[in-house]
């Protein structure tokens, strides 16, 4: 009796893995999902569309690198300038902020350049602010710029349609 009991909890918690591990998306931030490659953030840099989301500086572009292969819907980067935050310790710790701030919210914009169709984005997320946040403060101010991100994209992506002659029609 005591091993059969063993061995459904052992079956279960296998199907649980199972589960969890097997899901494509994720509450994670993978490096597939980080911005590494020089080319692509020189061109989201130099090319990129932008807009200011206090206390964030937002980068972005369409990746035209997507078609190659399988890449996720958004690559992101991580800054903290040195002139802001003089140490070491508050910039990493910003940036992890950010980036638990990106990977809880994340499926919202997913989902979202997946309704409009979008190709792939690079997103840069670069921190301004000289004060350390607060994360419940910093939370909020995300989910505005998931938002504002969203409307970005799809003023990006969505073609104006032809305005209709009423002379030919």
């Amino acid at each position: 009796m005591n091993n059969d009991r063993w061995l459904s909890l052992i079956v279960g918690l296998t199907r649980n893995w199972l589960a969890i591990n097997n899901n494509p998306i994720l509450n994670t931030l993978r490096k597939p999902e980080r911005l590494c490659t020089r080319k692509k953030i020189e061109r989201l840099f130099a090319q990129g569309n932008g807009f200011m989301c206090f206390p964030y500086s937002v980068r972005w572009i369409e990746d035209a690198d997507a078609a190659t292969g399988a890449v996720p819907p958004v690559q992101v980067l991580v800054g903290v300038s040195k002139r802001r935050l003089h140490r070491a310790v508050d910039r990493n710790r910003v940036k992890r902020l950010t980036r638990e701030c990106y990977r809880l919210r994340k499926q919202e914009l997913y989902d979202a350049l997946d309704n409009l169709s979008a190709p792939p984005i690079l997103l840069s997320l670069n921190y301004v602010d000289t004060q350390l946040p607060d994360y419940h403060k910093l939370a909020q101010k995300f989910d505005t710029l998931v938002l504002r991100l969203q409307k970005e994209v799809a003023l990006e992506t969505i073609e104006p349609l032809e305005p209709l002659n009423p002379l030919n029609p």
